[in-house]
């Protein structure tokens, strides 16, 4: 962390500097109808979805890092000579990677919510610019909870959550396989694959099935799949999720066990 010092503080910088022109310009183009001058709780569920794109966007691609320390030659040498097992050295990068960057993102948010209140209120001084309201990231509910300024209910939020940690790992586990250009190269990988398995599914049903319509009825079919409701098909999906992040996690720490000081790739 001490070496990575200046490093981590400049990312930190960066993500604050993007997150606070982000949130501001935002808010200044909300406001700058009129007629959304007391429409409070649309402004901060716009915020809301907002940064909720940008936490998925950043954290995927600061996960695409995690291999930094190795991608020279010295690096590797140091890394990897350094008095520690591997799972220490592996878990060390899976809490910068993981728990630090919520912890700078949060901050980072925090600190540029304040900008955003006191730059928009100097511009929009006749209104009552008020600070992001975290409380309506989730409903309690499940139903109606749009019509109340709410972003999302607790199931999808959990459907969410998991998708990011399943994305996570995923980037986390490419960076093992190249260290240099990790998240272009991951991303074009997962592109190619979620291609090409789609198209065997596509393909797959046409051979068998004749057409979607016929596939669809015999999915209609089996009953449990009728009776599940929307909040167990998004708690289902996310268990799903929960066991493929945990599992790309646990083969990243096997790819860095077997990393050697000389890259043979």
């Amino acid at each position: 962390m001490i070496e990575n010092l200046k490093r981590y503080l400049l990312l930190f910088l960066t993500l604050l500097g993007i997150m606070a022109i982000a949130v501001t310009f935002n808010t200044l183009t909300f406001y700058s109808n009129s007629y959304n001058a007391d429409n409070h709780l649309s402004a901060n569920k716009s915020l809301l979805t907002m940064l909720s794109f940008m936490f998925l966007a950043a954290g995927v691609w600061f996960a695409s890092t995690f291999s930094t320390p190795m991608n020279s030659k010295l690096k590797r040498i140091s890394f990897l000579t350094f008095p520690a097992s591997n799972l220490e050295k592996f878990l060390t990068r899976w809490i910068v990677i993981t728990i630090g960057f919520i912890i700078a993102f949060f901050t980072a948010m925090w600190i540029a919510d304040a900008l955003r209140v006191a730059i928009c209120s100097s511009v929009y001084a006749e209104i009552d610019i008020k600070f992001l309201d975290l409380s309506k990231l989730v409903y309690p509910g499940e139903k109606d909870f749009s019509l109340t300024g709410y972003l999302m209910p607790l199931s999808a939020l959990i459907l969410v959550l998991c998708f990011y940690f399943m994305l996570q790992s995923i980037f986390l586990l490419g960076s093992t396989f190249w260290e240099k250009a990790s998240f272009i190269k991951t991303f074009t990988a997962c592109t190619v694959i979620c291609t090409a398995i789609f198209y065997i599914c596509r393909l797959s049903i046409i051979l068998f099935y004749g057409n979607f319509e016929l596939f669809e009825n015999v999915v209609r079919s089996f009953e449990w799949i009728e009776a599940m409701t929307a909040e167990q098909v998004c708690l289902n999906l996310a268990s799903i999720m929960a066991v493929f992040a945990v599992t790309f996690w646990v083969v990243s720490y096997f790819r860095l066990k077997e990393s050697e000081i000389i890259n043979r790739k």
